[in-house]
């Protein structure tokens, strides 16, 4: 009986890997844009990752983003996706997308929600979000910095 379950847990573990990696044909392509423009919750959000988290990329992972950044902005029942980024492989991918570029513009208005208006109960969930989407540090100005000494041309 040990042994069984043992085969079992390896067959699984070797499994794992390859429902990683599965790839995202065409057909699930399209599907997976349809799926992801009706998300309206977070349980809607997780289905959608859950099916078709193997199509994150090109034009899905934008429509990926747009989802998450309205559902953060919107912040409404956070515990939810608190609850739902216990997962580590989905908490990698929603901190993927608020720390994309096409996130830039939304990051402000889930930075004050999550400093203002946290759940009691998801302190953790709330500084951890916080660190994600606040703003990078400004680097020095370009175009205030001193110009580099050219030397004269000889004569």
């Amino acid at each position: 009986m040990k042994i069984a379950a043992l085969a079992f847990a390896c067959a699984a573990a070797l499994a794992l890997p390859a429902y990683a990696q599965k790839e995202c044909n065409k057909a699930d392509m399209a599907a997976a844009e349809k799926a992801v423009e009706r998300v309206v919750n977070y349980s809607g959000l997780n289905k959608a990752w859950k099916d078709y988290g193997h199509c994150d990329t090109g034009p899905v992972e934008e429509v990926f983003t747009d989802a998450i950044l309205r559902l953060m902005v919107e912040w409404k029942n956070v515990d939810i996706i608190a609850h739902d980024m216990r997962d580590a492989g989905y908490k990698k991918f929603i901190y993927k997308h608020l720390s994309s570029p096409a996130a830039k513009d939304d990051r402000q208005s889930i930075f004050s929600r999550a400093k203002a208006s946290c759940p009691v109960t998801q302190g953790q969930f709330c500084e951890e979000l916080i660190e994600v989407v606040k703003a990078p540090p400004k680097a020095k100005d370009d175009l205030l910095a001193p110009l580099p000494t050219i030397p004269a041309p000889k004569k």
